[in-house]
C-alpha cells in the first residue's frame, strides 16, 4: 500500500492542534483571528491533498464524477486553500505587528506620566514616597532647577 499521504496527516494533526492553541488565546488577541482563519484554510487544503492522494489509489471517483474531473477538482481546492491560508497568515502576523506596536505605544506613554500632587507639586515614586519635583528633575538627570518668584505670586505676597 502506497502512504505518500501520512505527511499530509501529519500536517493537518499539527495545524488542528496549533489552531486550537489560537482558539484558546483568541480573546487576549484580536490580531491572532486571521492567523486561526489561516490555520483552517491551510487544514483544508491538506485534507484535500490526502483525499485525492487516497482516491489515486482506487480506481473509481467519489461522488459519481469522472475521475479527471474530481482529480482536478480536488488538485485546485488544495491550492486555492493553501494560498488563501498563506495570504490569512500574512495578514495576522501584520496585525500581530501592529498590535505589538499599539502595545509599546501604551507602554512607553504610561512610563511617562509623573503623579504629581495637585497642590504642593509633590511627585509620588515607585515605592509610593511623596518627593519634591525638584529631587526627580535631578534624579532623572532633567534640567538644573533654580528658584524664582512669578509675577503673580510675587503679587500676592505684597498684598
Amino acid at each position: 500500500m502506497n502512504y505518500t499521504f501520512l505527511p499530509d496527516v501529519a500536517s493537518f494533526f499539527l495545524l488542528c492542534w496549533t489552531f486550537i492553541l489560537l482558539w484558546k488565546q483568541r480573546k487576549q488577541f484580536q490580531s491572532l483571528t486571521p492567523v486561526a482563519i489561516a490555520v483552517a484554510f491551510l487544514s483544508i487544503g491538506r485534507i484535500a491533498d490526502v483525499i485525492l492522494e487516497l482516491s489515486i489509489a482506487r480506481s473509481s471517483s467519489p461522488l459519481g464524477w469522472k475521475r479527471e474531473s474530481f482529480d482536478l477538482f480536488m488538485t485546485n481546492t488544495g491550492n486555492i486553500c493553501d494560498v488563501i491560508g498563506i495570504l490569512f497568515l500574512i495578514y495576522g502576523f501584520l496585525k500581530t505587528i501592529e498590535f505589538q506596536k499599539k502595545e509599546q505605544k501604551l507602554i512607553r506613554n504610561l512610563e511617562n506620566l509623573l503623579p504629581l500632587c495637585a497642590w504642593c507639586k509633590k511627585y509620588r515614586t515607585e515605592n509610593g514616597e511623596w518627593k519634591p519635583i525638584e529631587k526627580y528633575l535631578q534624579e532623572s538627570g532633567g534640567p538644573a532647577v533654580t528658584h524664582g518668584i512669578c509675577p503673580e505670586c510675587a503679587s500676592k505676597k505684597l498684598e
